[in-house]
């Protein structure tokens, strides 16, 4: 097994009171789309890169990371691309294989929505990528997949493909076994952690793991 690269990028979401935002020192890189620049501030954190077009966040916030030898990709405002889809394809460039997006969902329904489509795009080159706030952690898996938590956490499974079929759950109080979930029909919301840890694995499709901190 190759060595894991784990890249963390900023982007200008939802972080509440910033609670989530722990054990920035497991990253190897951290890379700010934007005005993810405002939090890194308040975090006292140094970014390694500031991508995007800039045109949400302040010239005297990325000037003073310029200033400190931050590298800065301008990029410019007509794009095909949103700064957090820049971020993200920096991230694997630098040869991310673990990227955590901090903000990624938020009040822009349709940020948040484009956010989870640069999961499958992530997932088609091997890399796992999460979307995380204060109060859900959101993965797209397509075979097997372990998620560590607390007993009585919150864990939703919904299909981001048409039918996902061979549905098999570890520790969860709603136990499923072979069974199969079409979009349309949302009944994998709020099942519950019977341990520490929850293993989900299916055998066709693609499904989303969202873990719900429900404070």
């Amino acid at each position: 097994m190759g060595h894991k690269v784990k890249i963390l990028i900023l982007t200008n979401g939802e972080y509440g009171d910033y609670a989530f935002c722990e054990n920035t020192e497991v990253y190897d890189c951290i890379v700010c789309a934007d005005n993810g620049l405002k939090h890194a501030k308040r975090l006292q954190l140094k970014p390694d890169y500031i991508v995007g077009d800039l045109d949400s966040c302040s010239k005297e916030d990325w000037l003073y990371y310029k200033e400190q030898g931050v590298h800065v990709d301008v990029y410019p405002s007509q794009k095909n691309e949103t700064d957090t889809e820049i971020a993200v394809e920096k991230a694997i460039a630098l040869g991310g294989t673990e990227i955590d997006i901090w903000g990624g969902l938020g009040s822009r329904f349709d940020h948040t929505l484009a956010n989870v489509h640069l999961l499958l795009g992530a997932l088609r080159r091997g890399v796992k990528l999460r979307l995380c706030n204060p109060q859900n952690t959101v993965q797209l898996m397509d075979k097997k997949l372990r998620i560590q938590g607390k007993k009585g956490d919150i864990l939703s499974l919904l299909p981001l493909t048409p039918l996902v079929r061979g549905v098999y759950t570890t520790n969860l109080a709603y136990a499923v076994c072979g069974g199969s979930f079409e979009i349309g029909k949302p009944y994998g919301v709020s099942n519950v952690f019977l341990e520490e840890w929850v293993e989900v694995s299916i055998e066709e499709g693609l499904l989303l793991v969202i873990q719900v901190r429900d404070e």
